[in-house]
């Protein structure tokens, strides 16, 4: 009898040891994946600038859409950059400011007229 209760509390000890490294790990996890998030807009960011920069050079470029995309990517691009040293430093990148810096992206690439 004896023996079984000192196996439960090996047991609990072992476990109440391992469950702050399984957390960390967790942790970790979410950061190296929120990294790679804030690498892939800004490879996404620089596609659609590109598609805006040459929208704006296109003759036929309509003024109003032009003067619609300059602020939309400048948004985008301000909260991508602080992302991008954010996790250039190692700081911690919160869900909520990725989601802000992909929606303002996707916002931006709204605007860019498709070409036909």
């Amino acid at each position: 009898m004896k023996l079984c209760f000192l196996r439960h509390k090996i047991t609990a000890l072992t476990a109440a040891l391992l469950l702050p490294l399984g957390l960390a790990a967790c942790g970790a996890n979410q950061t190296v994946q929120r990294q790679q998030s804030v690498y892939g807009l800004s490879l996404s960011f620089a596609a659609a600038a590109q598609l805006a920069a040459d929208y704006e050079k296109n003759p036929a470029a309509d003024p109003a859409v032009v003067a619609k995309l300059k602020p939309a990517f400048q948004k985008a691009h301000d909260q991508i950059k602080l992302l991008d040293e954010a996790a250039r430093k190692g700081d911690p990148l919160g869900e909520a400011a990725v989601e802000a810096a992909q929606d303002a992206l996707d916002a931006a690439r709204t605007l860019v007229p498709a070409v036909s």
